[in-house]
């Protein structure tokens, strides 16, 4: 998609190559490499870090600037044939076909189709439980231009990605760097239990206002190996200490991607693409044709974001602090290149583009697998 747009170049130069991702115990000792150097082979790219911000601020100067209307706050909508009648919470509304409710685990335009399914009767009970959540994570980018004495890494050309689980402790932490010396990081806590946003808030006093602070407290002694050999005793404070606060984040995670297997942030982009695709196709506004996009769009989908799942979910083992977790990642030190190949292969060949914009040439010895909705135009289904 970013080749599509004639981003390509642009996106280079805000983001850093990366060729393999090292994992450490929290003595500073290498316990195992997940290697990255034969993608540009098999799929005509090369595994790249980028800053979230600095992706969306690109991503956002395609779009023209009427198409966005800051400051608005979903309330409600309604629907009937001849489309969709969104409420603000300023009590502005807003006439449309579709409604995509592509704001969150927490979507608010979900929280209210499913009550109005409910008050049908036609929500599946699934539908009405929360969401679990599976860790707390809190993540930062620092200012750029640290000191390459300090962070001696930065002055290396490839992007270094170090993921350090914790010795007795529910955490594992993350670093990478980008090009303007920055370096970005997580803290992950995995929660022993899955449970709910609201329970974590009900019996976490450290949850709510000042909770940013109160992690920041328990984690900021945690070693990080990005000063090397030449400055062994780094801790996540000397990474906080350079980061604004407005930078920083904390938020609970939902048991269905692991972030920084990045598969959520991929198949969200996926998923645009593909409905994307659908949307455009559609020959009229019919609530008929409508249902039939959104089902070819989940029909192509599913299959995806499925593995999608699995993959985040294999990353997520590596890390948790149970006991098998502790075999499993004694295991993937013993895991040849090949298998991590074939691991990449599946994840990696679902490379959608957009049907509507030039496309350009599969250059991966390992070819994308087939898109249906690659085959669409304005108007028509072939």
């Amino acid at each position: 998609m970013i080749q599509q747009l004639g981003l390509l170049e642009e996106f280079k130069a805000m983001a850093k190559e990366n060729d393999v991702v090292s994992n450490f115990n929290e003595d500073m000792e290498l316990t195992s490499t997940v290697v990255y150097t034969e993608f540009p082979e098999r799929t005509g790219y090369p595994n790249y870090c980028i800053a979230r911000p600095r992706l969306y601020d690109l991503l956002y100067s395609q779009i023209p600037s009427e198409k966005v209307h800051m400051g608005k706050r979903f309330e409600t909508f309604s629907s009937d044939d001849d489309g969709v009648l969104i409420t603000f919470t300023d009590k502005t509304t807003i006439q449309g076909s579709i409604l995509v409710g592509a704001d969150g685990a927490y979507s608010a335009v979900r929280k209210n189709m499913f009550a109005q399914l409910d008050e049908k009767g036609v929500l599946p009970i699934s539908d009405k439980e929360e969401l679990p959540c599976s860790s707390i994570c809190l993540v930062g980018q620092t200012k750029a231009g640290l000191s390459v004495e300090k962070f001696p890494y930065l002055k290396e050309k490839l992007c270094r990605f170090e993921n350090v689980t914790g010795k007795d402790k529910p955490y594992t932490w993350l670093t990478f760097c980008m090009p303007d010396n920055s370096i970005c990081w997580m803290v992950i806590e995995h929660l022993y239990l899955e449970t709910n946003r609201e329970e974590i808030a009900a019996n976490n006093a450290e949850w709510g206002p000042g909770s940013t602070e109160a992690m920041i407290e328990k984690v900021k002694h945690f070693p990080i190996p990005s000063g090397g050999a030449s400055n062994p005793t780094l801790t996540l404070a000397d990474l906080i200490d350079e980061t604004p606060r407005e930078y920083i984040s904390q938020v609970a995670l939902e048991g269905k991607m692991y972030p920084s297997a990045a598969q959520g942030a991929n198949a969200a982009i996926q998923d645009a693409i593909v409905l994307s695709n659908y949307l455009y196709a559609m020959r009229d506004a019919n609530p008929e044709t409508i249902t039939h996009a959104f089902g070819q769009y989940r029909q192509e989908r599913f299959a995806s974001a499925r593995q999608a799942h699995d993959t985040s979910e294999r990353f997520r083992q590596l890390f948790r602090k149970r006991w098998i977790n502790g075999i499993i990642r004694l295991m993937v030190r013993y895991i040849p290149q090949m298998v991590w190949n074939r691991i990449f292969d599946k994840v990696y060949s679902n490379r959608p583009q957009v049907a509507f914009l030039p496309l350009v040439e599969d250059r991966g010895t390992v070819k994308a697998f087939p898109q249906q909705s690659l085959h669409l135009s304005n108007g028509t289904e072939e």
